[in-house]
């Protein structure tokens, strides 16, 4: 056997380890970015949902207030010495004596000031919810007739503005 020197051959593959690395971190790199945007997308729909459950819930709790309060209350009106029907952006009721012996014939207003839906001047909704609507409509005329009010809140997130909610309730006046 003789043992040939080694030629120096010109290798193919020289380089080509480059290349690789190279290709890898493209690929890694393209990876990372679809990753990172899907989770970028994903917290920006969760806050604007958290968003939309909490605007929602805010205006329920509203809601909920005037329709417990009109429970016990009768004369339901727009302004403050009105008749039905009537469309407005205040909400009035007088409680009814011997259904609660504090504030039996008292008169309770709901209205929207500031982007605020207040309760005599208390407000009902957070700072961080906008009001942009409160519309009242009282439909239905005395003796004759049971009086009907349907309440429409329209609000949109002080943080996120694009963030909008609109809900809506309806309730008959009780005859006693």
């Amino acid at each position: 056997m003789t043992n040939a020197p080694l030629q120096n051959t010109p290798s193919t593959t020289r380089g080509s380890f480059l290349l690789e690395l190279l290709l890898a971190f493209a690929v890694i790199s393209i990876a990372m970015t679809v990753v990172v945007d899907a989770f970028i997308t994903s917290q920006r729909s969760y806050r604007l949902i958290a968003e939309e459950g909490a605007l929602t819930k805010a205006l329920t709790i509203a809601l909920e207030n005037i329709t417990r309060e009109a429970r016990v209350s009768q004369l339901f009106r727009c302004t403050s010495t009105g008749t039905a029907p009537c469309t407005g952006t205040a909400f009035y009721m007088t409680h009814i004596e011997g259904l609660n012996n504090q504030g039996a014939g008292e008169n309770v207003s709901y209205a929207l000031a500031g982007g605020v839906i207040q309760k005599d001047s208390l407000d009902l909704t957070p700072p961080t919810v906008n009001v942009t609507d409160f519309d009242v409509r009282i439909i239905g005329t005395r003796p004759a007739e049971q009086i009907q009010a349907l309440i429409t809140l329209t609000a949109s997130s002080v943080d996120i503005p694009n963030v909008k909610v609109q809900l809506q309730t309806s309730f008959t006046e009780r005859l006693y």
